[in-house]
């Protein structure tokens, strides 16, 4: 794979500003094992919670799983996900435009085709989504909930947490992936964590140290140019 085939832009180390953790930050789909530090770790989310929500309502909660829980997490849910269906608390999208569903279905074309996975080999596609559940191999898995009705504002606010949290990993030379999968079953989630029918599974992370030399880790998920989805007045 070169980068006259896909847009590749690599994510190993640290960003030295916001501009730059915005410009290069992706999604990182292959980790390297090494744990991160504890103390990054509270660094990370003690900052991130300085995101901004509805009246300061702060409706989240973040779980931040390591080590043999975080194993035994992928193990359960990787088992579950085999068995059964998604049964989420929150409802996915089903409908889109038009242009987005075009966009869609070609980042999975260029994931696949970064992965090396034919676009026929239905056995490779599901074990490739299967990754989701043993978080991408990375060391750290991170769930959000919420205590609060779910609806359009509380999303927002969980959306800028989510991103506080990515762009700050960048600042900590570490990657990561945002993961509605994450949210798929979380009767095991809210089982193994302990956690009150009460709290809603929202969405989750994967965080870690990128592997360096992942060509899934270099591509660049493309954008629209500004001209297409910006106007000025």
């Amino acid at each position: 794979m070169t980068s006259t085939e896909y847009d590749f832009v690599d994510i190993t180390g640290v960003a030295s500003s916001v501009a730059e953790a915005v410009r290069t930050r992706h999604s990182v789909r292959d980790f390297e094992s090494k744990p991160v530090d504890e103390k990054i770790l509270t660094e990370l989310f003690s900052q991130a919670l300085r995101a901004p929500s509805w009246k300061n309502s702060q409706p989240w909660k973040i779980h931040v799983v390591s080590g043999e829980r975080k194993n035994r997490m992928a193990r359960l849910l990787t088992e579950r996900a085999k068995q059964a269906e998604p049964s989420p608390d929150t409802i996915w999208p089903s409908g889109f435009p038009s242009d987005a569903k075009r966009r869609m279905f070609d980042l999975g074309m260029k994931i696949y085709g970064v992965a090396g996975i034919e676009r026929k080999d239905k056995e490779a596609r599901d074990g490739f989504m299967l990754r989701n559940f043993e978080f991408f191999g990375a060391p750290t898995a991170v769930f959000i909930t919420t205590e609060f009705e779910l609806n359009f504002y509380i999303a927002l606010d969980i959306g800028c947490l989510l991103n506080t949290v990515m762009l700050l990993a960048r600042s900590y030379g570490l990657g990561s992936v945002p993961q509605a999968a994450l949210s798929a079953f979380p009767e095991t989630v809210r089982a193994e964590l302990g956690l009150s029918e009460s709290e809603k599974v929202v969405c989750g992370l994967s965080l870690g140290y990128p592997k360096a030399d992942s060509d899934l880790n270099l591509f660049h998920t493309p954008r629209e140019p500004v001209s297409d989805l910006v106007r000025f007045y």
